[in-house]
């Protein structure tokens, strides 16, 4: 065995991952909802190394392709291979699981020609809420020939957990499984296990010592190293659009959560832990009919194109050829229960002939109501490797949000989730613009700017 090909040493990561959104890890069972979540023997949530890795690998390789090495993630090519430099093992919970961890949430899907859900397009599934902690350990194995790729890939995995710029599991553009590292819950070890030519080493213990602190899983403070040692911070450069709006509550709002108390209301607006909450798939469906209306007005030839490269496509029929995964990613929108009040209302369903009161048709619902303090919510999305008429198209369903013409939520034919805007920031290309309530207030350049993305739309088809 040649010296670039021997083991030179370990390192060794033990840390903590928080879910900052709600987290869908699917079994592939419909027991107890239509999609369950997956669970250990013990009826707790796990998550599974090879989902962790995977969604590390792309997004190392999304974010920084140089950083790339498959070396480093292993491969097979004909009768040739190698192993990963890191291993892991399943993620298991670090804090005490309660019973308002897991929580069954209903979807539908809309048929947006007509407005209404489509014929058995009702379906519920299970979350686990954010706030839960999982605890992870990598252990990453380099030699002399891979060293300085073993560190450097290990320090882009460390930043992109550290920004949180990795989302795990299912519905990930739609505001789930949003996960950040703790980093004060992260230690990093290194056993080196060489010597250099002279025989001497930089090391604090000998390679005898690390190699049995190894073996017995040691960690002490001679093994323990910052994130600084592992290499210099990595940023990658990406052509991003995002939007970041303050939104005023003009009267009331729902997104129907259905109570499995009879003695609740019929209806509720929905809550994650003890906030209100916008779902993110609401407002990803919301804004993706706008656009639809938005490209059919214009009469854009590639119209359909358009919509399924921002918002992705799901063919019930062909499901495998033709799926097709979105590039907007949207966040949910919590708001303090204290801030926003909730009203019963007790509603009729009328008959139109006889002008009476259907039978059964004496229903409520508790919405939520605008606060009378100051009180706002924060919408962001955003798109990578974003076109300049991506960007028009969206500004221009940000202006119908804005406005008041877009509502988001339930019983919209009464008035309800229908906001007006206070402030936005606006990014395209690492530039920043601020729209502030009065647009009079706007700079000739950022004008300028907004409308070429917008013109974009019209005169750049695909």
């Amino acid at each position: 065995m040649s010296n670039d090909n021997r083991i030179k040493g370990k390192i060794l990561w033990r840390g903590q991952i928080e879910c900052l959104s709600p987290l869908h890890v699917g079994s592939g069972r419909d027991e107890r909802s239509d999609l369950d979540i997956l669970l250990d023997t013990e009826g707790k949530p796990f998550i599974p190394a090879t989902s962790f890795i995977g969604i590390l690998r792309h997004a190392v390789q999304e974010r920084f392709p140089e950083k790339f090495e498959k070396n480093f993630w292993g491969y097979t090519e004909n009768d040739d291979g190698r192993q990963s430099a890191l291993c892991c093992s399943d993620l298991t919970l670090a804090n005490a699981p309660s019973t308002d961890d897991i929580v069954t949430r209903d979807g539908i899907r809309i048929d947006n020609t007509k407005g209404l859900v489509k014929k058995g397009g009702k379906f519920d599934f299970e979350l686990l809420e954010r706030g839960s902690r999982f605890g992870f350990k990598f252990e990453l194995t380099f030699r002399e020939q891979d060293e300085a790729v073993v560190k450097q890939t290990a320090r882009a995995i460390y930043d992109l957990l550290a920004e949180g710029g990795v989302r795990l599991g299912a519905k990930t553009n739609s505001g789930f499984g949003y996960i950040r590292l703790v980093e004060a819950e992260t230690r990093i070890y290194l056993f080196d296990f060489s010597r250099d030519e002279n025989g001497s080493r930089k090391a604090k213990n000998s390679p005898q010592d690390d190699v049995c602190n190894w073996l017995k899983q040691n960690f002490s403070e001679q093994n323990s190293i910052s994130v600084a040692e592992l290499g210099e911070p990595v940023s990658a450069k990406e052509k991003r659009f995002s939007i970041t709006a303050t939104l005023r509550l003009k009267n009331s709002l729902i997104v129907r959560s259905y109570a499995r108390d009879p003695k609740m209301s019929d209806t509720t607006q929905l809550k994650s832990r003890k906030d209100w909450v916008i779902p993110g798939n609401s407002l990803k469906g919301a804004i993706r009919a706008r656009a639809e209306r938005i490209v059919n007005t214009l009469e854009l030839k590639n119209a359909e194109h358009i919509i399924n490269e921002l918002f992705g496509k799901v063919d019930d029929e062909r499901r495998s050829k033709n799926a097709k995964k979105g590039r907007v990613r949207m966040w949910e929108i919590t708001m303090a229960q204290n801030d926003f009040p909730a009203e019963l209302q007790t509603r009729i369903r009328v008959d139109r002939f006889t002008g009476g009161v259907i039978e059964g048709g004496l229903f409520d619902s508790m919405p939520i109501f605008a606060p009378k303090q100051d009180k706002t919510m924060t919408l962001h999305l955003d798109v990578r490797n974003c076109k300049e008429y991506e960007a028009g198209l969206l500004l221009l369903v940000l202006k119908d949000l804005w406005s008041g013409d877009l509502a988001i939520g339930g019983e919209k034919n009464i008035g309800r989730g229908v906001f007006q805007g206070e402030r936005a920031e606006i990014v395209w290309d690492d530039e920043q613009i601020i729209l502030e309530k009065d647009m009079n207030n706007l700079s000739a350049d950022a004008r300028e700017k907004l409308q070429g993305l917008v013109k974009a739309l019209v005169t750049e088809p695909v």
